[in-house]
């Protein structure tokens, strides 16, 4: 597969934006990852601390959100988040409405 800079869907799809009907999902890693019947399952957690008893903190990993999708779905996302990381490499800008980008 080819890498893209700046991967760009297909000229027949028709994106919506939903506006807050669409979920956001925050996760601190990818606690697992597999493929089941050609589909690609990716588990997130978030992590989150607990007061224990004797006065410390514990830190646990909670799951944030499933990721079920197809192989080419995946190499979408892959392609998206490539991107999006090299984003963070370019010079940062010093205006802060500049510096946060969108495709």
């Amino acid at each position: 597969m080819a890498d893209h800079d700046n991967p760009q869907p297909g000229a027949g799809l028709v994106y919506e934006d939903t506006g807050a009907a669409a979920s956001l999902v925050y996760f601190d890693i990818v606690g697992a990852y597999g493929i089941m019947h050609g589909t690609v399952e990716i588990e997130l957690a978030t992590r989150i601390l607990v007061p224990a008893p004797n006065g410390l903190t514990d830190v646990k990993f909670l799951s944030s959100g499933r990721l079920r999708c197809s192989p080419t779905a995946a190499a979408n996302l892959r392609n998206a988040l490539d991107a999006a990381l090299k984003m963070l490499e370019a010079p940062q800008q010093p205006d802060p409405v500049a510096a946060s980008k969108m495709n």
